[in-house]
Formats: C-alpha cells, structure tokens, sequence
C-alpha cells in the first residue's frame, strides 16, 4: 500500500509533499515549499518533532548541494535558510486563513503566491538566481583572466625552479 502524502491546497494549486529536487533542474518556491511538508511531517520528522528552523537548515543545506551539482556556485546556508523560512511563513499564513477571512484580497495574495511558486520568478528567487548568477559570473571572470594570462605569457620550465 502507497504511504498517504500531506496535501495541502492554496487557491487552485495543491501542495503535495515531495523529497528531493529534479536532477538538473532549479527548484521552484513550490519545490521549495514541498520539501518543507516533507521534513515537517510527524512521522519524517521523529519523536522531536522537527522545527520549522530545523527543517529550514536541512532544506537550505541539500539546495546548496543542488545547486552545486548543476554547477552553480551558491550563497550562504544562513541566508538561504532565512529565504526559506520567509516563503513558509507566507505560505503557512495563506494556508491556515480562515474561511471567513478569504475575501476577494485574499485570492489575489493566494493567487500571487500560487504564481510566483510556479513561476520561480519571485523577489527571493531573483535575489537567488542573481547571487548565484554573479558568483558563476565571477568565477568564468576569473578563468577567463587566467586563461588569458596563460595563453599572453606561456610558463616555461625554468620560471618553476
């Protein structure tokens, strides 16, 4: 029998909790918040019951390895930890609005959020993608100079004793 999956649904949009990211590709803030659900679950979680900080350091840490394997240099575990812990926030008060309270402002945040998680061209992953991207830009900076300082003055023998 297939274990039961927390679903969560925002809006038009379900949340189902997922382990892990595509290989190869960017996670999206709905990955992001999928992975969440997943650490956040009871039973995932242990006796402890895994906080939301906790599950935020997990989270933060495995992007960082992602990102590393599709070859992108990252930004720190501390400020992406901080970027997770935002978009679950925002997506846990979506969440849990009651409904008395989901008036017309509420579906178009609810509608926003569902956007930009689909998306994955929102302020935090901008701000993401353009750390990330002026790292990469730095270090292809940096070979490029290196390759250019090898090719203009060639390293001969005697210059290594």
């Amino acid at each position: 029998m297939a274990e039961a999956k927390a679903r969560k649904t925002l809006g038009a949009v379900e949340y189902v909790e997922a382990c892990g990211f595509a290989p190869g590709l960017l996670p999206t803030r709905k990955d992001v918040v999928q992975n969440m659900l997943y650490l956040l679950q009871p039973k995932r979680a242990g006796q402890a019951q895994r906080s939301k900080e906790g599950a935020a350091q997990l989270l933060a840490e495995h992007l960082q390895e992602h990102w590393l394997l599709c070859n992108l240099h990252t930004i720190a575990t501390k400020s992406i930890k901080k970027i997770i812990l935002k978009m679950y926030e925002e997506f846990t008060k979506l969440y849990q609005t009651r409904k008395q309270r989901q008036n017309q402002a509420f579906s178009e945040r609810a509608g926003r959020f569902n956007e930009s998680s689909e998306n994955s061209e929102d302020e935090d992953t901008r701000t993401w993608k353009g750390k990330l991207s002026s790292a990469h830009d730095l270090k292809a900076q940096a070979r490029q100079m290196i390759r250019g300082y090898v090719a203009h003055k060639p390293l001969r023998p005697q210059s290594w004793l």
